[in-house]
């Protein structure tokens, strides 16, 4: 009887240190794929990241080229201003006297006379 027994302990034995082993690969293919699911999120995140400081710094650029657009526009506003008050008549008038222009007394308009000497052109064959 002590034989049977032995043998029956042998067997199990040997099918506990299979199944074990079994446990033991399972456990380190389920690793394997364990890393392979964190590599694929680590790079998810780091292409996410690279994403989101893209947009950022767009962002950034296209807040600064907002602000040049603000700050230029004010000055059209301004230089619109400055010619309207230049075309002002005061404007003109002050104008003409740092000049030095007098207003005409007489104006004398010319005629056309028979003196007066036209061209024209002929027509080319």
């Amino acid at each position: 009887m002590s034989i049977s027994f032995k043998r029956i302990k042998s067997k199990w034995t040997s099918t506990e240190a299979i199944r074990s082993q079994k446990i033991a690969l399972s456990c380190h293919k389920l690793s394997r794929a364990h890393i392979g699911v964190l590599l694929t999120i680590a790079v998810f995140s780091l292409v996410y990241l690279v994403q989101v400081n893209t947009l950022a710094t767009k962002g950034y650029a296209i807040r600064e080229l907002e602000r040049d657009i603000a700050i230029q526009k004010k000055e059209y506003e301004r230089l619109q201003l400055d010619i309207i008050e230049r075309q002002s008549m005061g404007a003109l008038q002050e104008r003409i006297a740092q000049l030095g222009f007098v207003p005409a007394d007489r104006i004398d308009y010319l005629s056309p006379t028979a003196a007066v000497a036209t061209a024209v052109a002929k027509p080319s064959r």
